[in-house]
């Protein structure tokens, strides 16, 4: 699967629980339920927001339905059931939401909550961009680009993702600027991936700043520059991209040692970063290389366990 716009429901559940919003087609009577389980799930009150949801569901709102769904997809103030879950997208396609339509797409998609079918999973997403869900062009501009229940067409997987990432999707301006870096369905052409990962990356987008961050490291599209791959990296992987915690213990690693001796921050950056690595990175060589040096820096300087350990237990990664 590609960074983005075919993404699992998480990727965009968490976000509509606390806002209550990104629903064009609620009924005018929603907006003031939506906002009270909007500030009930803010504070985690999720027993309130569940009510609310089910209220708004029983009296045929299909975006209660699409946030009732989500509650059972995320378990909160419910036990968690992806089944119930999709059954509840399900009522909101038929209603109307294209937020439903999409969650239903996703869940034909990854195979969660429905028996995995790519044919279904197109036809939602279609269906779900002509309702306006920005989203659905690009995720099914995915499935056209792996020949998933549609025959492959790079060109057309291009065509559909530009129309999502043209309407400030992050996740699409991502697929568009790996498009470009790899040439799929477009020509090559690295100052338009580096244009389109900054676009993405401005919004937070885990996996653009990974990629944008590499190519100022490497030079590729953009004058090369350690020091904003460095800002890039330490984004991503504070937005969860489980790769760039590695590049960062290097980065830091490079400056952590100056006349064998360590310098204080920088080997501190090096080792928080290198033990998260060692931990999460999906590549087996990179957490062992990780943690090679993060064994290093504590043979240099064993008090330097004490400060990354205090920073791990609270979860807060070291500031520049």
């Amino acid at each position: 699967m590609r960074s983005g716009a075919v993404r699992a429901i998480g990727g965009i559940g968490l976000g509509l629980l606390l806002a209550g919003a990104g629903h064009g087609q609620a009924l005018e009577d929603d907006a003031e339920s939506l906002a009270r389980a909007s500030a009930a799930n803010k504070a985690g009150d999720y027993q309130t927001s569940l009510g609310i949801y089910q209220g708004m569901n029983d009296r045929g709102s299909a975006v209660g339905s699409s946030m009732l769904g989500l509650m059972y997809w995320s378990g909160r103030g419910v036990g968690a059931d992806r089944s119930r879950a999709c059954d509840l997208f399900a009522v909101a396609e038929k209603r109307g939401d294209p937020t439903g339509t999409q969650l239903l797409a996703d869940c034909y998609f990854h195979g969660q909550g429905r028996t995995q079918d790519y044919v279904k999973s197109a036809k939602f997403y279609g269906r779900a961009s002509a309702r306006g869900f920005a989203m659905g062009d690009c995720a099914l501009g995915n499935q056209y680009l792996q020949g998933l229940g549609v025959r492959k067409d790079p060109a057309k997987a291009f065509a559909l993702c530009k129309k999502s990432a043209d309407k400030g999707v992050a996740d699409a301006q991502t697929d568009l600027g790996q498009m470009y870096l790899s040439g799929n369905g477009t020509g090559q052409n690295y100052a338009e991936a580096a244009r389109w990962f900054r676009k993405a990356a401005d919004q937070g987008q885990a996996n653009a700043g990974f990629l944008l961050g590499t190519m100022y490291w490497n030079g590729d599209g953009v004058e090369r520059n350690h020091d904003e791959a460095a800002k890039l990296w330490q984004m991503s992987a504070q937005h969860g991209n489980p790769s760039a915690p590695a590049q960062l213990t290097k980065y830091y690693f490079t400056s952590a040692v100056k006349d064998n001796a360590i310098v204080i921050e920088p080997a501190t950056q090096a080792a928080y970063w290198g033990t998260v690595a060692s931990r999460t990175d999906p590549d087996a060589t990179a957490r062992q290389d990780s943690q090679k040096l993060v064994d290093m820096l504590y043979g240099q300087s064993p008090g330097l366990k004490t400060k990354v350990d205090e920073l791990l237990a609270r979860s807060h990664a070291p500031v520049n």
